[in-house]
Protein backbone atom coordinates (compact mmCIF):
# COMPACT_ATOMS: atom_id res chain seq x y z
CA UNK A 1 0.00 0.00 0.00
CA UNK A 2 1.29 3.58 -0.99
CA UNK A 3 -0.37 5.88 1.64
CA UNK A 4 1.02 8.55 0.20
CA UNK A 5 -0.39 7.85 -2.83
CA UNK A 6 -3.41 7.90 -1.57
CA UNK A 7 -2.19 11.53 0.60
CA UNK A 8 -1.08 12.99 -2.49
CA UNK A 9 -4.84 12.13 -4.60
CA UNK A 10 -6.47 13.31 -1.73
CA UNK A 11 -5.16 16.43 -1.77
CA UNK A 12 -5.13 17.11 -5.32
CA UNK A 13 -8.45 16.30 -5.56
CA UNK A 14 -9.54 18.83 -3.01
CA UNK A 15 -7.25 21.35 -4.57
CA UNK A 16 -9.20 20.80 -8.22
CA UNK A 17 -12.46 20.91 -6.37
CA UNK A 18 -11.89 23.81 -4.18
CA UNK A 19 -10.55 25.35 -7.64
CA UNK A 20 -13.76 24.29 -9.52
CA UNK A 21 -15.81 25.70 -6.69
CA UNK A 22 -14.49 29.54 -6.16
CA UNK A 23 -14.22 29.42 -10.25
CA UNK A 24 -18.35 28.37 -10.95
CA UNK A 25 -20.42 31.18 -10.75
CA UNK A 26 -24.38 29.97 -11.88
CA UNK A 27 -24.85 32.77 -13.75
CA UNK A 28 -21.81 33.52 -15.62
CA UNK A 29 -21.43 31.30 -18.56
CA UNK A 30 -17.50 31.83 -19.22
CA UNK A 31 -17.09 30.21 -15.87
CA UNK A 32 -18.27 26.83 -17.03
CA UNK A 33 -15.46 25.47 -19.12
CA UNK A 34 -12.88 26.30 -16.05
CA UNK A 35 -15.14 24.41 -13.27
CA UNK A 36 -15.30 21.74 -16.07
CA UNK A 37 -11.94 21.68 -16.90
CA UNK A 38 -10.94 21.33 -13.09
CA UNK A 39 -13.36 18.42 -12.86
CA UNK A 40 -11.74 17.03 -15.81
CA UNK A 41 -8.40 17.23 -14.59
CA UNK A 42 -9.67 15.60 -11.22
CA UNK A 43 -10.81 12.34 -13.69
CA UNK A 44 -7.93 12.25 -15.31
CA UNK A 45 -6.13 11.58 -12.02
CA UNK A 46 -8.06 9.39 -11.19
CA UNK A 47 -7.76 7.10 -14.25
CA UNK A 48 -3.90 7.73 -14.36
CA UNK A 49 -3.00 6.81 -10.78
CA UNK A 50 -4.56 3.26 -11.05
CA UNK A 51 -5.57 0.84 -8.17
CA UNK A 52 -2.55 0.39 -6.42
CA UNK A 53 -3.09 1.29 -2.78
CA UNK A 54 -5.79 3.40 -3.01
CA UNK A 55 -9.63 2.78 -3.06
CA UNK A 56 -10.96 4.55 -6.28
CA UNK A 57 -14.36 3.93 -5.76
CA UNK A 58 -15.00 6.84 -3.25
CA UNK A 59 -13.03 9.23 -5.29
CA UNK A 60 -14.76 8.43 -8.35
CA UNK A 61 -17.92 8.71 -6.12
CA UNK A 62 -16.63 12.22 -4.52
CA UNK A 63 -16.52 13.31 -8.33
CA UNK A 64 -19.56 12.19 -9.10
CA UNK A 65 -20.92 13.98 -6.42
CA UNK A 66 -19.31 17.25 -7.35
CA UNK A 67 -19.95 17.04 -11.47
CA UNK A 68 -23.63 16.42 -10.17
CA UNK A 69 -23.42 19.75 -7.54
CA UNK A 70 -22.46 22.01 -10.18
CA UNK A 71 -25.06 20.29 -12.36
CA UNK A 72 -27.86 21.13 -9.95
CA UNK A 73 -26.59 24.97 -9.55
CA UNK A 74 -26.77 25.31 -13.41
CA UNK A 75 -29.77 23.71 -13.49
CA UNK A 76 -31.48 25.86 -10.44
CA UNK A 77 -30.32 29.23 -12.56
CA UNK A 78 -32.26 27.85 -15.53
CA UNK A 79 -29.26 26.98 -17.71
CA UNK A 80 -30.04 23.70 -19.24
CA UNK A 81 -27.70 23.38 -22.03
CA UNK A 82 -24.59 24.06 -20.06
CA UNK A 83 -25.85 21.59 -17.53
CA UNK A 84 -26.06 18.62 -19.98
CA UNK A 85 -21.94 17.83 -19.86
CA UNK A 86 -22.02 18.49 -16.41
CA UNK A 87 -24.55 15.43 -15.87
CA UNK A 88 -23.49 13.44 -18.53
CA UNK A 89 -20.08 12.87 -16.48
CA UNK A 90 -21.83 12.82 -12.86
CA UNK A 91 -24.47 10.11 -14.50
CA UNK A 92 -21.17 8.22 -16.12
CA UNK A 93 -18.86 8.33 -13.33
CA UNK A 94 -21.45 7.55 -10.51
CA UNK A 95 -22.60 4.21 -12.49
CA UNK A 96 -18.70 4.34 -12.86
CA UNK A 97 -18.38 4.14 -8.84
CA UNK A 98 -20.88 2.29 -7.91
CA UNK A 99 -19.31 -0.64 -10.41
CA UNK A 100 -15.97 -0.10 -9.02
CA UNK A 101 -17.43 -0.46 -5.45
CA UNK A 102 -18.92 -3.71 -6.01
CA UNK A 103 -15.57 -5.18 -7.36
CA UNK A 104 -13.36 -4.05 -4.51
CA UNK A 105 -13.04 -5.36 -1.58
CA UNK A 106 -13.69 -3.40 1.60
CA UNK A 107 -10.07 -3.60 3.89
CA UNK A 108 -12.01 -2.58 7.33
CA UNK A 109 -14.96 -0.57 8.02
CA UNK A 110 -16.15 2.26 5.97
CA UNK A 111 -16.48 4.98 7.83
CA UNK A 112 -20.18 6.36 8.65
CA UNK A 113 -19.95 9.37 6.50
CA UNK A 114 -18.86 6.95 3.38
CA UNK A 115 -21.95 4.86 4.00
CA UNK A 116 -23.69 7.54 3.82
CA UNK A 117 -22.84 9.11 0.36
CA UNK A 118 -23.00 5.63 -1.09
CA UNK A 119 -26.61 5.39 0.00
CA UNK A 120 -26.95 9.19 -1.26
CA UNK A 121 -25.47 7.71 -5.00
CA UNK A 122 -27.54 4.67 -5.04
CA UNK A 123 -30.85 6.56 -4.36
CA UNK A 124 -30.00 9.75 -6.41
CA UNK A 125 -28.35 7.83 -9.74
CA UNK A 126 -32.00 7.63 -11.45
CA UNK A 127 -33.09 10.98 -10.95
CA UNK A 128 -29.71 12.40 -12.64
CA UNK A 129 -30.40 10.56 -15.70
CA UNK A 130 -33.56 12.34 -15.24
CA UNK A 131 -32.76 15.31 -14.74
CA UNK A 132 -30.10 14.71 -17.67
CA UNK A 133 -33.30 13.88 -19.60
CA UNK A 134 -35.07 16.81 -18.54
CA UNK A 135 -32.19 19.26 -19.67
CA UNK A 136 -32.75 17.73 -23.61
CA UNK A 137 -36.27 18.46 -23.51
CA UNK A 138 -35.71 21.97 -22.07
CA UNK A 139 -33.25 23.00 -25.33
CA UNK A 140 -35.65 20.82 -27.41
CA UNK A 141 -33.02 17.88 -28.36
CA UNK A 142 -35.51 15.21 -28.88
CA UNK A 143 -32.72 12.24 -29.36
CA UNK A 144 -33.13 9.15 -27.48
CA UNK A 145 -30.97 9.68 -24.43
CA UNK A 146 -29.34 6.26 -23.71
CA UNK A 147 -27.63 4.58 -20.46
CA UNK A 148 -24.59 3.48 -20.65
CA UNK A 149 -25.63 0.38 -18.49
Amino acid sequence: MLPFLSDLTTRTLDSLFTLAKITSKAQEAETYTATYDYLGKAATILTTVGPSGIALANYFRCLSGAYYNFAGSMYQAGIHGSTISFLKEACAIGTKALARRSKEKNTGEEKVREKEGWKQLEETLFRRWELLGICYMKIGDKKVIQSPC
